[in-house]
């Protein structure tokens, strides 16, 4: 079965360039223009990845990945002229799998669809994180009270990298490229840092206890074990 791509973007020729790319790569597309088109597609229609527009005629791609929920239903992308940082963050606590600028270069378009497909491949096993438990098919992370944590996308992917290689630190470099699959060189590097500062608040109670994220000096961050400390 072809993996599906809903493309909406409001704009002709873009809207061309990519539906014909993805189509010669294998992928079925289906094309709406605008929120309403969109909304009266996602009653039939079950993509395996929606590629969105942020300026529509009708609505705002933003507010739009909120409202419907679109992290739920398949992987996101944003391709997007507006490149300013605070949308591109905004972006990724909305449950962005990656942020894609105007204009684009079609064969990197499908690499970032690849990446972020495999990404969402469902995993096999849970992780236990002293007491806590870490579910990546679901993308869930529970309590040891057994209470769920509300995380974003970038927050989540950040989370599972370091659970996947603890107590190793990962640097920030590859953690961008974990929450959103850019080049590390075209973004603000404090955007993985707004993330685990965030993280780490859900992570504690009002005691200072639960899950620690380490900052190592040169290295990048990690999940230490539960007697090994951490910054």
């Amino acid at each position: 079965m072809s993996t599906t791509i809903l493309i909406v973007e409001d704009a002709a020729e873009m809207m061309a360039l990519m539906a014909g790319a993805l189509t010669e790569h294998g992928f079925a597309v289906i094309r709406a223009r605008s929120v309403v088109e969109l909304r009266q597609h996602l009653v039939w229609a079950r993509p395996d990845l929606i590629l969105l527009d942020i300026n529509l005629p009708d609505g705002d791609g933003l507010e739009l990945a909120c409202n419907l929920r679109l992290r739920d239903r398949a992987g996101l992308i944003f391709v997007t002229g507006r490149d300013d940082e605070a949308d591109r963050l905004r972006g990724l606590e909305l449950g962005g799998d990656d942020y894609l600028t105007k204009p684009i270069n079609v064969r990197e378009l499908v690499a970032r669809i690849n990446n972020v497909l495999r990404r969402r491949q469902p995993a096999t096993a849970t992780l236990r994180l002293d007491g806590w438990l870490l579910d990546p098919m679901r993308r869930e992370l529970f309590r040891p009270d057994g209470t769920l944590v509300t995380l974003t996308t970038g927050e989540f992917n950040i989370l599972a990298a370091l659970a996947a290689v603890r107590p190793q630190p990962l640097g920030r470099d590859f953690l961008l490229d974990v929450i959103s699959n850019r080049d590390p060189r075209t973004v603000n590097p404090h955007t993985v840092d707004t993330l685990i500062g965030r993280l780490r608040r859900k992570l504690q109670d009002e005691q200072g206890r639960g899950l620690v994220i380490s900052t190592i000096r040169g290295a990048g961050y990690a999940l230490p074990l539960a007697d090994a400390g951490g910054d």
